[in-house]
């Protein structure tokens, strides 16, 4: 099976998966598959994927287990969080709408399959071999999934003893979004792992799946509706506004 049709088969896979999905979340209205969804798929992937086509090299292993760590961490830690919280207030204005409920579904499943380009990139390489830069990658990666990991745990743990306030201690003391910096470092990470193997056109379109998962984090379902929601929330509260000019949103002294 060439590269084409297998990628082809992982966004038929992702987006029939999400919209079964989003079926069954319309019906119930409940915003508690959401993020189990997401994180499902990028197991289910992976593994087929690993198992099918891979040649099961050690740099196939590395990413395997780097990709399941992070689906398990984060689909464990949003499950838990909105079964807490009960629902995602980023769908209070859609979830009652079928049609933007299901734009919402159809590009998870879109983005999941992106993301994982860069996977079934690597995984139909043969000859892979583990160097200095696939260990330093790699070292990153886990580095930047350890952020991630430790921003979510600290901003639940604070939440839990004072919901009605904004978090600015640790990781959030200067940065808006650590989770985020963690979450799109991740795969920029795992990305130049996959790089390092990779010429061409296939080099390029690698790092698709970085730039994907930033521009969405940046741009639309991940950074843009949260600070929508602080903004309204905590618009007269003047220790928030110090902390929103003082802070960065993603990089500390860039952005």
């Amino acid at each position: 099976m060439d590269i084409t049709t297998t990628v082809l088969l992982a966004f038929a896979f992702s987006i029939s998966l999400n919209l079964m999905m989003y079926g069954i979340a319309y019906l119930i209205q409940t915003d508690k598959l959401t993020d189990l969804s997401y994180s499902l798929t990028f197991i289910i992937i992976a593994l087929t994927g690993y198992f099918l086509i891979s040649a099961k090299d050690p740099v196939d292993n590395i990413l395997l287990i780097l990709i399941l760590v992070w689906a398990f961490r984060l689909g464990t830690y949003l499950f838990v969080r909105i079964n807490r919280i009960g629902h995602d207030a980023r769908f209070n204005d859609i979830r009652n709408n079928p049609v933007s409920f299901f734009g919402f579904w159809f590009m998870q499943g879109i983005s999941v399959a992106i993301i994982m380009i860069f996977y079934i990139l690597a995984i139909k390489t043969e000859a892979k071999e583990v160097n200095g830069l696939t260990m330093a990658f790699s070292g990153l990666a886990m580095l930047f999934l350890s952020l991630e990991a430790l921003s979510d745990y600290q901003k639940y743990k604070f939440k839990l003893k004072n919901p009605g306030e904004f978090m600015t201690k640790g990781l959030w003391k200067k940065l808006r979004h650590p989770n985020y910096t963690g979450e799109i470092f991740f795969w920029l990470s795992l990305s130049c792992i996959s790089a390092v193997h990779l010429k061409g056109t296939w080099l390029l379109l690698n790092f698709v799946s970085p730039l994907w998962i930033a521009c969405i984090i940046i741009f639309f379902s991940g950074i843009p509706p949260l600070e929508k929601i602080w903004k309204e929330k905590y618009k007269e509260n003047k220790a928030f506004k110090e902390y929103w000019n003082s802070s960065w949103r993603l990089i500390p002294f860039l952005y």
